[in-house]
């Protein structure tokens, strides 16, 4: 598929955007300030001002301000985070691009969970974007010199795995072998936290509530990896876990799809709503930070009261402290 991608001619979006995603991407210092500027915005009321008045829109920016999400204030990442219970060995977090801009908290919660479960968890400054969203507009050599800067960033670390959790980011992180020839330990948080042995002191408060999972593409798809989200959720008492009707099928966000294609992306994203209606979840979990966002600006705009989060979020809320 990606091979195919970078044959054809780029594909021509439907809408253009004032913002350079590649750009973004690839650019930490840029993504820290533009998460500022829009953790300031929320803060103010300047962003909804500038809905209400169609200035987003006249830049040519609404699209974007439709899928950002309020965040808390972004921070800068420590080099290592050691274990808080009795080590069991040492891991990578991949921080990635739009996650570290729009959802550090899910990275922080992965953080704490690696930690209480004993794992040191340590962040390479100089790693970037897994380069997913340059394989699939066809640029196949950026998308080589990101996987190669990735390499060199986490060669000199004596770990276990390199976690990530964002599950369209650890698809590509395992397509490196056959894109450059190398390979990195990648595994996703779910996978990997549902897999070793927890400390028997951790424990979790009930939620009665129901959650309704969502399988992204990338997770059911290319990492075939979609149990592990259930089998965690599992440790919270009282849960009623339920699978999203139709997570057979594309949300609709598919990396940069769904700016570059909001027509098509949205109609897809409508079938999800409507699964959402029928099952009536209280919570909405996935493991992809481009799916979550999606969903989260489609069920805003149909009014539909829904938390949308990680699984890993959720877990780390309910953890005995």
């Amino acid at each position: 598929m990606n091979g195919a991608r970078s044959a054809l001619k780029p594909d021509k979006p439907e809408q253009k955007q004032r913002i350079d995603l590649n750009s973004l991407a690839t650019d930490k210092q840029q993504q820290h300030h533009q998460a500022t500027r829009l953790w300031l915005a929320n803060k103010s009321g300047l962003r909804s001002l500038g809905r209400g008045l169609g200035i987003t829109k006249a830049l040519g920016m609404e699209r974007m301000e439709q899928l950002a999400p309020n965040i808390d204030r972004p921070h800068r990442w420590q080099a290592y985070y050691p274990a808080k219970t009795e080590k069991q060995g040492d891991v990578a977090l991949f921080i990635g691009c739009f996650s570290d801009m729009f959802d550090q908290k899910t990275l922080d919660d992965s953080i704490t969970l690696l930690n209480t479960c004993g794992y040191g968890v340590h962040v390479p400054g100089t790693q970037t974007c897994c380069g997913a969203l340059q394989q699939h507009k066809g640029d196949s050599k950026q998308a080589a010199q990101l996987a190669q800067q990735n390499i060199d960033a986490f060669a000199p670390l004596d770990i276990t795995a390199i976690i990530s959790s964002a599950t369209g980011c650890g698809s590509h992180l395992k397509e490196y072998q056959r894109i450059i020839d190398r390979s990195l330990p990648a595994c996703d948080i779910n996978t990997f936290l549902s897999q070793i042995e927890w400390p028997s002191s951790t424990q979790f408060n009930p939620l009665n509530k129901k959650v309704a999972v969502h399988e992204p593409c990338s997770q059911r798809n290319s990492l075939k990896e979609s149990n592990s989200p259930y089998t965690l959720l599992k440790r919270i008492p009282a849960l009623e876990i339920i699978n999203l009707p139709g997570n057979e099928q594309c949300c609709g966000a598919a990396g940069s799809y769904m700016i570059d294609h909001p027509i098509m992306a949205d109609s897809l994203r409508d079938d999800k709503l409507d699964a959402i209606k029928a099952s009536q979840p209280d919570i909405l979990v996935s493991s992809n930070i481009g799916c979550a966002l999606h969903l989260a600006a489609g069920a805003k705009a149909a009014n539909i009261n829904l938390e949308i989060l990680h699984p890993i979020s959720l877990l780390a809320r309910q953890i005995k402290t």
